[in-house]
């Protein structure tokens, strides 16, 4: 089994600082030319997403998947996507760029700077300023195909996917609503679940076709945020759809 971790910055600084600061749309994209240029990859790969990386992922799919290398599986572990209603936590108190993130955030998501420049105001969907959310989130509002002219290319990428595994860590204490991982969406009053949402009612990417045709696995992790033990992984992820029986060799990306 070939495994290719994605990074997004040079070297272990770099790379964790992007976890907080730049631009969503062009490390996608980045992304996506990286796969591009695996030789090992070619043939088609499974992936995961961790927390953020959820979304990430699904970006990658829904911009590049017509492009090749074709992703058949994608588990998201801890996923936001529909976005959290409040700045994340920091789960390692010692983690300065976490720290920065939050201060930042707390002057407000939805300004010109914040929107381009802060990784987690690009997700950040506020129920009770959706205007702003759609006027300056440059990245969530795209990936859910929520503006009036929608990218029908998206649906069809997404849709594409041979199995797409959403997981919500059940005592998740950074991602709020825990229940955005599982694609629902928290409104300020009320929790919607994925299936009573226009997103899926309407399919704009894809979600109402893989679902119907049983292509969607709902789950959960017992813990916190990030939290499992990799003899918890190799059992529900790894054995259970990285290295499943396919016609054809399947390679996994993590």
């Amino acid at each position: 089994v070939f495994v290719h971790s994605i990074a997004t910055g040079e070297g272990e600084s770099g790379d964790v600082e992007s976890t907080y600061f730049g631009n969503v749309n062009e490390q996608v994209l980045k992304v996506c030319e990286e796969l591009q240029g695996i030789p090992e990859l070619q043939g088609g790969f499974n992936a995961v997403g961790f927390s953020q990386g959820s979304q990430f992922l699904r970006a990658v799919v829904e911009y590049c998947q017509h492009k090749g290398p074709k992703m058949h599986v994608l588990v998201t572990m801890g996923g936001q996507h529909e976005g959290i209603s409040n700045v994340p936590g920091c789960a390692n108190e010692h983690d300065n760029w976490c720290w920065l993130m939050q201060e930042i955030m707390e002057h407000g998501a939805y300004t010109t700077w914040a929107s381009e420049h802060v990784v987690q105001a690009q997700y950040v969907k506020d129920p009770q300023d959706l205007h702003g959310y759609m006027k300056y989130n440059p990245f969530l509002p795209v990936i859910n195909n929520e503006h009036a002219d929608k990218n029908p290319q998206y649906r069809t990428n997404l849709a594409s996917l041979e199995k797409l595994v959403l997981l919500r860590f059940e005592y998740d204490s950074v991602v709020i609503p825990r229940e955005s991982s599982w694609f629902s969406f928290f409104n300020g009053t009320d929790l919607i679940p994925m299936r009573d949402l226009d997103i899926y009612k309407e399919d704009w990417i894809g979600l109402k076709q893989l679902d119907e045709r049983g292509a969607i696995d709902i789950g959960d992790v017992p813990g916190d945020h990030m939290e499992f033990t990799m003899e918890w992984f190799m059992e529900h992820v790894v054995e259970k759809y990285l290295l499943s029986p396919m016609e054809e060799p399947h390679i996994s990306a993590v």
